[in-house]
């Protein structure tokens, strides 16, 4: 395991929909590590999970965010097709970049594989 220091930030919303929920988690330092040969070693063990990873600088590393869709519990595990992509990576760029400010590793707001993120124009006063 890697020196430096671990961290984990986990957020669960609901959805509109009935018994829907997502989760978003943040791992930072070790833990990233641990949970990117986790998900190499067994892909497609929660489907339709996004991921995405950044690297940082000083102790921790390296951060790795994850989006999952949670099933109903009374659907079984493979209902989790009610987000769409879209909006999966929505809810991720903007957790990662949440969390990645609030933990000194910052994340820019752009979503995975080179996509921009919307742009918003600056306020007047």
């Amino acid at each position: 395991m890697p020196a430096g220091r671990a961290l984990t930030e986990e957020c669960s919303l609901n959805l509109p929909a009935k018994d829907r929920r997502v989760r978003l988690t943040a791992y930072y330092g070790p833990s990233a590590q641990q949970e990117m040969y986790l998900d190499k070693r067994y892909p497609g063990s929660v489907k339709g999970a996004l991921m995405r990873s950044h690297p940082c600088k000083g102790a921790l590393d390296a951060a790795y965010f994850k989006f999952e869709e949670l099933p109903r519990e009374d659907a079984g595990k493979s209902v989790r097709n009610t987000v769409r992509a879209e909006d999966g990576q929505r809810l991720l760029t903007a957790f990662a970049t949440a969390s990645g400010a609030r933990h000194g590793c910052p994340v820019a707001e752009t979503g995975c594989g080179g996509n921009k993120g919307v742009e918003v124009p600056p306020t007047r006063p």
